[in-house]
């Protein structure tokens, strides 16, 4: 079974191959005797146990923990004491739903339903509660941080701008969906649509995908409830990627139109993949053709004073034949090498005028470079990988302040 190594919470690292393949049980430290619960430390008169640290190091075991265990199952802790005073300060608490949601997430890291993987973890002598007890210090750590922190997390749309421009994917996304396809051509696309947006409704209703699937998708997926097998989006049409990348688990699409149908999507699940090869890298440019003759230069800096995106040139050539402007999108290798060469010099929002095509100059504007959109986050996904991390270092320097102000005591 293949190995997928997951991170939670910032500390513990699962190695799910461990977790399914391993059939015994590892040693129980000594939480049975009958002082497993007697105080090993005071944190801000916060008790934490002998039983605690023995199943915490008895978890961290298990997750195949590297390092220290014995200081990081005490450390971690006694930080989860720290963030469960600042929490009573600031009153802020989580429901067992939340919780619960936790817990499933954390399962669902090692491909596993939380019932099974609770199964696993419970015949090597970790108590539910104990996991249970972990996976809500995270939950409720989190909480506290948005509580204090949240409201004054601002990105700006230049660190938006920047991260996007500098992203360099390490992961490829893939997903499991549904999809109800509905044959339309360009002649009956307003009935496709409608149709679409009937079924749509009747999910809002509380329909089942799959039913619906069943009864009215003519794609080859139908007597199977619309169920598709794992796809990465990097394989899916740029278009329909990016939508689906929108999706959260459970939600279902606007209607998509493709050239021959109009699809309903329903997202079951999303998993990451790590890159084995650096991605392709897609290059968008613009090419304005100019006349070239005397005045070439004068009119290159027309242009090049009126434009900052290649957004700006279709009002440059507002009026002129289509050909004198033209926008296109290529993988690197595809791009022809006389232009590769002169787009190589330039960032998102420069020009170019040095190349020529037979009685034009070609006004050359880079657009953008990346990777293609099935690996490229949007604007909301970058916003919101943004703020996390602002919030993980606030996280960070606020720990330690709850550290250096903390009354510690032994027994």
């Amino acid at each position: 079974m293949k190995q997928r190594i997951s991170n939670w919470s910032g500390a513990f690292c699962m190695a799910a191959g461990v977790v399914l393949g391993t059939s015994g049980t590892l040693p129980v430290a000594a939480w049975a005797q009958s002082n497993g619960f007697t105080a090993l430390k005071y944190v801000n008169e916060l008790a934490v146990t002998k039983f605690e640290y023995d199943q915490r190091l008895l978890f961290l075991q298990i997750l195949r923990q590297q390092g220290d265990l014995e200081k990081i199952a005490l450390d971690g802790l006694i930080s989860e004491r720290l963030q469960t005073y600042a929490a009573d300060q600031l009153d802020v608490s989580v429901s067992p739903e939340a919780v619960t949601a936790g817990m499933e997430e954390f399962a669902a890291r090692a491909n596993l339903p939380v019932e099974e993987f609770l199964k696993i973890v419970n015949e090597m002598g970790l108590e539910t509660e104990s996991y249970r007890d972990f996976v809500e210090a995270g939950v409720l750590w989190r909480e506290v941080v948005r509580a204090k922190y949240g409201a004054s997390t601002q990105v700006s749309d230049a660190e938006i701008d920047r991260a996007l421009r500098n992203f360099v994917p390490t992961t490829s996304l893939r997903a499991k969906f549904s999809e109800i396809v509905i044959p339309a051509t360009a002649s009956d696309r307003s009935n496709g649509l409608a149709y679409a947006r009937r079924l749509k409704q009747e999910l809002a209703n509380g329909a089942e995908f799959g039913d619906l699937a069943r009864k009215n998708s003519s794609g080859p997926t139908a007597s199977r409830g619309g169920v598709r097998d794992w796809t990465r989006l990097s394989d899916v049409d740029p278009e329909v990627a990016a939508k689906l990348r929108a999706l959260a688990p459970g939600a279902v699409s606007d209607p998509i139109v493709t050239p021959d149908a109009i699809v309903l999507y329903q997202m079951t699940e999303v998993a990451e993949d790590k890159l084995s090869t650096a991605t392709p890298t897609q290059v968008e440019f613009a090419q304005f053709l100019i006349p070239n003759d005397s005045s070439v230069t004068a009119e290159v800096a027309r242009v090049r004073a009126a434009v900052d995106t290649c957004d700006d040139l279709y009002a440059v050539a507002k009026s002129l034949p289509a050909e004198r402007l033209t926008r296109e999108t290529l993988s690197q290798s595809g791009v022809p090498s006389d232009i590769s060469a002169a787009l190589t010099l330039l960032d998102p929002g420069e020009s170019n005028a040095t190349l020529t095509r037979g009685g034009w100059r070609v006004f050359l504007m880079l657009c953008s470079r990346g990777p293609g959109v099935a690996f490229q986050p949007s604007r909301e996904e970058m916003m919101i990988r943004l703020a996390n991390q602002h919030l993980a270092t606030q996280a960070e320097i606020y720990l330690e302040e709850l550290r250096t102000e903390a009354i510690f005591r032994d027994p």
